[in-house]
């Protein structure tokens, strides 16, 4: 029996979700190595790996495997022009991570669990909005959500006596 479609999309929804956070650690890595091979080319020394690089570098060996793993030739000529011209490419492996999430949840919940497990931000601003009266948001709203959304919603004794 197959899963429901709602199952699917939560699943896609989560993996795209993170995407953005993930190929912008993939570009750091890919940042510092061309740092790296610029510094040995004028035989200067190596600059530092910062911790977003190192992140990186664990998002690379997960991205490049997938990748190779589920993704079509295009998709993978798309990782090889991102690992040759970052700047360029960087649009063009987002959207590939997000087709072959779509195609493979099992990918899509590996992106997710990666991007947890370095605490990568998933992009955006994060904010809080203060939810009064009957459920109706004040404040300004602007922009995109591309990760959760959680609250607290505290009853008072007015509300309690309402349910």
């Amino acid at each position: 029996m197959c899963p429901r479609k709602e199952d699917h999309m939560a699943e896609i929804t989560i993996a795209t979700a993170v995407i953005t956070g993930l190929v912008g650690a993939y570009k750091a890595y890919t940042d510092y190595k061309a740092a790296v091979a610029k510094a040995k080319a004028e035989q200067q020394a190596a600059p530092a790996k910062t911790e977003e690089a190192a992140k990186g570098e664990q998002v690379a060996q997960v991205v490049e495997t997938g990748i190779q793993k589920h993704g079509k030739p295009e998709e993978q000529t798309a990782l090889a022009g991102y690992q040759q011209s970052p700047q360029l490419f960087e649009p063009v492996l987002s959207n590939v991570l997000t087709d072959i999430a779509a195609r493979e949840p099992a990918f899509a919940q590996q992106l997710q669990t990666l991007a947890q497990q370095a605490n990568i931000q998933t992009g955006g601003i994060k904010g809080e909005v203060k939810v009064s009266g009957q459920g109706k948001v004040y404040g300004t709203a602007t922009g995109v959500n591309t990760g959760t959304i959680s609250g607290t919603y505290n009853f008072g004794e007015d509300d309690k006596s309402k349910q």
